[in-house]
């Protein structure tokens, strides 16, 4: 069955990709996306069904500008499924943007935020394989090169920031800490770009898009291309924001206007609301 899965998702995404990436964008099928969104807020563990539904509406509709959130949301579904090869490709796939548009644009950044992370994962099995040999973690990132069955391990994160990395004493041992740092006994190593949230592990437990605490209140202008969309939060802080396409706020873009949909993100998930009036 596994194996079955595999193959069908291997199949839609080649198929997906391709278009994705030969094609000019026609009418967005925003009724088709908001049937896989309401699944994702109904049956948000079925991750192996939102990413076949993903990856139909890529191949179903490949010159539509929503594929690529579709696309996104694939990758997600797909990681925690901890299919990791499949997702990287997808991802991969939108990581350089088509277009400088508010979709194409957040799509780019939230490949290399996931890339970065798994990118991050490379660097410590480098690292582990470095120290069974050294039985001590490298000083510097430079000394992991040779250590990494797969070609070399990436010395940067997808946005071209260097890691950063370096020995760390022990917390618990105040007496032996330094020793231990001294001795490359323990790393820490994080995402210049990301920060505390480099891990992919505790990224992939959050929720989706409950990041992005927000829900539209109404138009301010609806005018084609210039719309301005009022929202408030949905986090108890009562706090009201004004956005148009390509704004950001606090992390969260407002990436889409259409007839029916908003879509925000926040360089981790999408976010899908209806349109207020």
């Amino acid at each position: 069955m596994r194996l079955r899965f595999t193959a069908g998702i291997t199949a839609l995404l080649c198929a997906g990709s391709i278009c994705l990436a030969q094609t000019a964008p026609t009418a967005a099928d925003e009724k088709g996306l908001w049937e896989i969104w309401k699944m994702q807020q109904e049956k948000p563990e079925e991750y192996a069904n939102l990413s076949t539904n993903c990856l139909e509406f890529v191949k179903k509709n490949p010159k539509d500008p929503l594929s690529i959130v579709a696309m996104t949301m694939a990758s997600w579904y797909l990681l925690k499924l901890d299919n990791k090869e499949a997702a990287a490709k997808l991802l991969r796939t939108v990581e350089t943007p088509l277009k400088t548009d508010g979709l194409n644009t957040s799509a780019s950044n939230m490949a290399k935020t996931w890339l970065s992370r798994l990118d991050l994962e490379q660097v410590r099995n480098a690292l582990q394989l470095y120290y069974r040999q050294k039985i001590e973690y490298p000083k510097t990132l430079d000394l992991i090169k040779p250590f990494q069955k797969n070609g070399q391990p990436p010395l940067a994160d997808r946005f071209g920031k260097p890691w950063v990395y370096g020995l760390a004493e022990f917390k618990n041992l105040k007496k032996l800490g330094t020793l231990y740092a001294m001795y490359g006994q323990q790393y820490t190593i994080k995402s210049a770009s990301l920060g505390t949230n480099s891990e992919l592990k505790a990224a992939i437990k959050i929720p989706y898009s409950s990041g992005i605490p927000l829900k539209p209140v109404k138009m301010i202008s609806g005018t084609p291309g210039k719309e301005m969309v009022q929202l408030e939060s949905t986090d108890g802080k009562q706090t009201k924001v004004v956005m148009s396409i390509g704004t950001d706020n606090g992390g969260i873009s407002l990436n889409y206007v259409g007839p029916k949909l908003l879509i925000l993100s926040d360089m981790n998930h999408w976010l899908i609301l209806p349109r207020p009036y």
